[in-house]
């Protein structure tokens, strides 16, 4: 298995550019295998594998859980034609071949705003604010 190990920096913010990225790589012969830390500060290794090159559709949802509702959580996206890839710092990795996607709305797992919005909320609670707090407490 030939695989490619790729280090980037990505935003919490910054998780549909983070999508696409992965999106690109795909259709060039190399689909996501793991996201890992790296050595260097705030850059994310990511692992590659060589493949087809493929339309595949790939999305991340950021919901911390505990571990007894994790595999419920990722059998409901299992059953919608996602396949898991990954866990990495509370987001989850899925992808979806785009012959499997039937409508415009399978392209997204969040494919209302009400679904995004509350993703948005929290990665903003429980990633953001502490983070200012902090910032806050030391000036």
């Amino acid at each position: 298995m030939e695989k490619k190990i790729v280090y980037r920096i990505f935003t919490i913010a910054d998780y549909e550019r983070e999508a696409l990225y992965f999106r690109e790589m795909h259709a060039k012969g190399w689909k996501l295998r793991k996201v890992s830390y790296s050595i260097l500060l705030f850059v994310v290794k990511y692992t590659f594998e060589k493949c087809q090159p493929e339309q595949v559709s790939y999305q991340l949802d950021f919901y911390p859980m505990e571990k007894s509702e994790r595999a419920s959580y990722i059998q409901l996206f299992k059953d919608c034609g996602w396949e898991h890839i990954t866990d990495f710092n509370s987001f989850s990795y899925f992808r979806k071949a785009h012959s499997e996607i039937e409508s415009d709305a399978e392209f997204e797992i969040y494919n209302d705003a009400t679904g995004k919005l509350a993703m948005i909320n929290r990665i903003l609670r429980l990633r953001l604010v502490p983070v200012l707090l902090l910032l806050a407490i030391h000036i």
